[in-house]
């Protein structure tokens, strides 16, 4: 077995235990017999050790006993041959077999049951059958034996043989059914679902005077229950004359299941509010039934009311209702409480060690969560198929190492080396899946969900979000429609995740067809819809990177609650909308609102300081980021810094501050190069000659094949004529294969994307396009537009250089887009550039926003663009 390398002193994954443990212990021949030693009393110590649950002491004995002459009897063999069971050790059982064969016991019907339970309990049904099969006719009124074969099929799932059998039991006159047949066959009917067969067991019991009621009606309670049929299951509790706490447990149980956790608590609070006698006590299954609903609908005062009993009840010890307050308490958001009864268990399984681990992954504690796992490892405890679900899904894609992606690889080995692959739960594939995805391993991610038999909502919504976070939005929205097509409803998490794909895809139209999807599938629910907060968010999230910011802030205004998430979304919004001072606005109604900013929000915040140049409003937020959140500055809060300062021409603090963001980070080398590049961009943008040379010669000697720092340095040269320098950048580009990344914008019309490049000529609408962007450019000229040729950085005439400038590829779109739309008063267009456009470009769309009458919103690479009646929303600053 391979272990986990991430904790360098102790392996992660412990081997899976061998099913051929025990047969070491292999039964000794040619024994002696002794008659010194009572066979009765031998026999019973070995049945005394096979209840109390000590198989290898069994054995142990039996070793001992038989080294000393003792010949076993029929008790003896059927003990061991239910320890050999329990133990899933087949090759003892076999030896058994042969030994009774050899003592002529196998005929004795304790030893055959037992030897048919033994079969079963090891997957030979042909063997349990064949010992069946041996039974004397004489001897066929050997119910106990008819019930052993009958459980052995229901238990593997060939339930048409046990119906078969049953069948055959009925038809046999020296055969009646007893309380354990019918108690078997039932549990068959509920796993199968055959509602006829069930239904015409209940009317035989119904008919039989000589069955045990209360059993055989909390059977019934149970396969009702099962089904579904609640309806049918309370009917069957309310007729009964009697009853005892496992009818309770039954309803309770059935309800709470099948999501009717207020009626199993009502149940609850009936059984506990019983005077008359019998009075019935509560035990631990109705707790942890109770508790599980409990946790499903957070009802943290009722938990705590449940622990409180269990206490006064001395259960509150037991390992089980330990891990159901545990995880109680996680789903309740009391994570603490959860540990602290965690702490307090006298003795823990691997459950209890998954609820906690579940607890802290639930309320976003990845790092108690992960040490958590290693004391789980010291103390012995060994994982299981949840608990490397648990921390498959725990990972975040923002701290993914490779050393936690070699950990996810490794459990997926571990899990297929514990389980035949078809038989791994879907919850494991979806969180292997999750992995790979956040991994970057999309291809592993894809291979498994192919591979996959079986699928649940759970697994398309991994798919969808895992593609569309590894940059495959067309493929996710392509999986959404196939989802749909195989019949799966989308859910509230499905919704969230398609909507972030619309973001990642600036499709407004589409995001809009979503919403009103949304809303439709809300109405069947409730009316009027009500949305959870997660799509709310993301609703507000898609129309602000959509270009709608207005859309966003009314959906904001009308949701009836928001969180943290809710309030970022705005505040970054209105920060790529060039609407700083709002942002601004919303981050102090935010803290009035009593919602602690995280460090994404401050991030939207320094974001909307940088592109209006508010230079102390910046370094004000920045200064407080962590007196008012959790988070410490990161890279990126830096960089907005380093932007701020650079752009506002404060070119010595914006070096300070790459300086002491390398001394406070810890950065060296190729990670603070986004920092020095960030540098060289305001350098550009503020016409900065030598400070550009020097901050773009120091990010080549770290990295001489970054295409971005050439270009930026060519087109400084270029800037103040110096073309030679300018050439000579280009031809050492050319030399070592770089390229200059090609500007595109393009639109959505109809859901379908038109692309355009500068001096586009493959349209299929050219001709039509040009002549509308000669028609337009005359306006524009002729209420006042200017080409500003000195924005080209080619050493051509001025005639060339205007014609360079009028066929940027956003005019072009633009132009096609006019074309579609017509001239609307009021109407809006929306283009999506690559690149950051261009000075003249975005004088010239003001002047297009003027004549049209239309407003044009373009959203570059680094923000939005919001063009109306001559004005941008940037305010020329950007």
């Amino acid at each position: 077995m391979t272990t986990v390398s991430s904790a360098p002193v102790q392996p992660l994954l412990l081997p899976a235990p061998s099913p051929r443990a025990h047969t070491s212990s292999a039964l000794p021949r040619n024994a002696r017999r002794d008659h010194s030693i009572p066979s009765s009393s031998s026999s019973s110590l070995i049945l005394h050790k096979t209840m109390r649950g000590e198989f290898s002491q069994s054995f142990q004995l039996f070793r001992e006993l038989l080294a000393s002459g003792w010949t076993p009897d029929e008790f003896a063999l059927g003990s061991l041959l239910k320890a050999s069971s329990n133990l899933s050790d087949c090759c003892l059982g076999e030896q058994l077999h042969a030994k009774s064969i050899r003592a002529g016991l196998a005929s004795e019907r304790g030893v055959r049951t037992s030897l048919v339970a033994m079969y079963s309990a090891n997957g030979l049904l042909g063997e349990a059958r064949h010992v069946f099969d041996e039974v004397p006719l004489a001897e066929e009124a050997d119910v106990p034996t008819w019930n052993s074969v009958i459980s052995a099929y229901a238990f593997h799932g060939y339930y048409d043989e046990c119906f078969l059998l049953f069948g055959a039991m009925l038809g046999a006159a020296q055969l009646t059914p007893t309380d354990a047949t019918y108690a078997i066959v039932i549990s068959a009917c509920s796993a199968s679902k055959k509602v006829r067969i069930g239904k015409a067991i209940h009317a035989m019991i119904q008919k039989d005077q000589m069955l045990d009621e209360i059993k055989m009606h909390n059977s019934l309670i149970s396969m009702y229950a099962k089904w579904g049929h609640l309806e049918e299951a309370q009917k069957v509790f309310e007729a009964m004359a009697a009853r005892d706490v496992v009818s309770w447990n039954a309803i309770i149980s059935g309800l709470e299941q099948h999501g009717e956790c207020e009626n199993a608590l009502a149940f609850l609070r009936r059984l506990a509010g019983l005077k008359a006698p019998p009075v019935v006590q509560p035990n631990r299954i109705t707790f942890l039934s109770a508790l599980s609903a409990i946790a499903t609908i957070s009802g943290l005062k009722l938990g705590k009311e449940v622990h409180a009993r269990l206490i006064r009840s001395n259960l509150d010890g037991e390992t089980s209702t330990g891990n159901s307050l545990i995880t109680m308490y996680g789903k309740c958001g009391e994570v603490e409480t959860g540990r602290l009864t965690f702490e307090m268990l006298p003795s823990r399984d691997v459950i209890s060690w998954n609820s906690m681990l579940s607890g802290y992954a639930q309320n976003s504690q990845l790092g108690s969560c992960y040490e958590l796992f290693k004391a789980m490892q010291l103390s012995g405890s060994r994982p299981d198929f949840h608990t490397m679900t648990i921390l498959l899904c725990a990972m975040s894609p923002g701290s993914v190492s490779s050393s936690s992606c070699r950990l996810g690889r490794e459990i997926h080995g571990y899990l297929v080396r514990r389980a035949a692959v078809k038989s791994l739960p879907v919850s494991v594939y979806n969180g292997i899946i999750t992995m790979y995805f956040k991994c970057d391993r999309v291809g592993d991610a894809e291979k498994v969900f192919k591979g996959m038999s079986e699928r649940d909502s759970h697994t398309w919504n991994s798919m969808i979000d895992g593609c569309s976070t590894n940059e495959r939005c067309r493929v996710a929205m392509m999986l959404f429609v196939e989802m749909h097509t195989q019949g799966f409803q989308p859910d509230h998490s499905t919704f969230s995740i398609i909507l972030t794909v619309c973001s990642r895809l600036v499709s407004v139209e589409l995001g809009k067809q979503l919403h009103a999807s949304a809303v439709k599938q809300c109405l069947h629910a409730s009316s009027p819809p009500t949305f959870s907060l997660s799509v709310n968010n993301a609703l507000v999230s898609m129309y602000s990177k959509c270009g709608s910011i207005d859309d966003a802030a009314q959906l904001f205004g009308r949701m009836p609650k928001r969180d943290v998430f809710s309030w970022t979304a705005m505040i970054t919004g209105f920060a790529h909308h060039g609407m700083a001072y709002r942002s601004l606005e919303s981050f102090e109604a935010m803290k009035a609102d009593g919602i602690r900013p995280n460090a994404v929000t401050f991030l939207g915040l320094l974001s909307a300081c940088a592109h209006a140049g508010l230079v102390e409003e910046g370094a004000h937020y920045f200064n407080l980021m962590s007196k008012e959140s959790d988070a410490e500055p990161s890279i990126e809060h830096y960089a907005c810094l380093v932007d701020l300062f650079g752009r506002s021409g404060q070119f010595e603090k914006a070096e300070a501050t790459i300086e002491i963001a390398t001394s406070h980070l810890g950065l060296e080398g190729v990670s603070c190069l986004w920092l020095w590049k960030v540098l060289l961009g305001a350098c550009h943008a503020r016409k900065q000659l030598e400070l550009g040379i020097r901050v773009g010669r120091r990010i080549l000697e770290v990295d001489p094949d970054d295409e971005t720092t050439h270009v930026l340095l060519s087109n400084i040269y270029a800037a103040f004529g110096l073309w030679k320098d300018a050439l000579e950048v280009r031809r050492l580009m050319r030399e070592k294969g770089l390229k200059k990344e090609a500007g595109c914008s393009w639109v959505e019309i109809g859901n379908r994307k038109h692309v355009f490049v500068a001096a586009d000529g493959f349209h299929e609408n050219r001709k039509e396009i040009y002549e509308k962007l000669e028609e337009l450019d005359e306006k524009c000229r002729d209420i006042g537009y200017v080409p500003m040729t000195d924005y080209v950085l080619h050493d051509v005439d001025e005639a060339q250089k205007e014609a360079v400038l009028r066929y940027h590829s956003e005019r072009l779109a633009v132009s096609f887009a006019l074309l579609h739309t017509g001239k609307r008063k009021g109407g809006v267009i929306r283009v999506i550039k690559n690149l950051r456009v261009c000075e003249d470009c975005h004088r010239w769309m003001k002047f297009a926003s003027e004549v049209e009458g239309m407003e044009i919103i373009l959203r570059d690479s680094r923000r939005f663009h919001s063009f109306r009646k001559g004005k941008c929303s940037c305010g020329d600053y950007w």
